[in-house]
């Protein structure tokens, strides 16, 4: 069973937050392939969003987000209160345009192509991580 205040704290954070991605890492220095993905598709569309570093409390956020949204692989993008996947399902919402429109944004003319990888130093710099304490 997940701590609860733990859960208390993410579901406050998932409810706070328009679009919040849960990522290992940073998005200015993702730590896996997965998160690096989903942070460039996110910054392609010069979207706002919030990120949580998974990282230091793996394991119990596996619990919590199992428990929320019966998932608990990262990354995790969830946009007005609702999981909409992981990297995968996010490049495809990307590419068929309902990335843009759940996020209310402008579909970018090349979303088709998936965006290049770049270096983590490359990358735009976003919102500041949010402390899950």
């Amino acid at each position: 069973m997940a701590d609860q205040e733990l859960k208390s704290k993410v579901e406050e954070l998932i409810a706070a937050n328009p679009v919040l991605l849960f990522m290992k890492g940073v998005p200015e220095a993702p730590r896996c392939g997965f998160s690096m993905r989903v942070v460039q598709i996110l910054d392609s569309m010069d979207a706002e969003y919030g990120a949580i570093d998974v990282l230091p409390a793996l394991q119990p956020l596996r619990e919590v987000t199992t428990e929320i949204a019966d998932w608990q692989t990262f990354p995790q993008l969830y946009v007005n209160g609702e999981l909409l996947g992981g990297a995968d399902i996010i490049q495809e919402m990307y590419e068929s345009g309902e990335l843009a429109e759940a996020l209310g944004l402008e579909q970018p003319e090349v979303a088709a192509a998936a965006p290049a990888a770049a270096p983590a130093n490359d990358l735009p710099a976003q919102s500041p991580p949010l402390q899950i304490e």
